[in-house]
């Protein structure tokens, strides 16, 4: 996040049940619903086996209010756990089994997205991600 200039983040990482393996945030000004939605964006992938954008754009692509209430009830039946912006990343092992997934917040979503995507392929941990490419305008490297 540094390099790209985004404004301090939040990162989540999760195991595939869902229990926080560790929470980091960056020093400067992160606001105190930073971690929440980390951890929510992080949450959404290991429930639903996706992206937290995937999730949002499967149920808000066509603008159908249908869709969109189930959105909103599945949030609201998870009692908040859920997210459906960018920032949450699926993470796969090499035999492709779901291992976990990581939650940035604090940038905006495609900046939380590829923050999150850049430091698993930074990382040399052999794992894949969902999404595998990035959506983000603004990054620098």
């Amino acid at each position: 996040a540094k390099r790209n200039n985004f404004p301090p983040i939040v990162v989540s990482v999760l195991d595939k049940q869902a229990n926080t393996l560790v929470q980091k945030r960056m020093d400067g000004d992160v606001h105190v619903a930073f971690p929440d939605f980390s951890y929510a964006k992080a949450y959404t992938c290991v429930a639903l086996d996706v992206s937290s954008r995937e999730f949002r754009d499967k149920y808000t692509t066509q603008n159908d209010a249908s869709k969109i209430a189930q959105l909103n009830s599945m949030m609201s039946i998870s009692q908040g756990k859920m997210a459906a912006f960018p920032g949450g990343i699926l993470l796969r092992n090499e035999e492709n089994v779901v291992i976990g997934a990581i939650g940035v917040s604090g940038a905006a979503g495609d900046e939380d997205e590829y923050a999150a995507l850049r430091g698993v392929w930074d990382s040399g941990l052999g794992l894949s991600t969902w999404p595998a490419e990035h959506s983000c305008t603004t990054a620098l490297d």
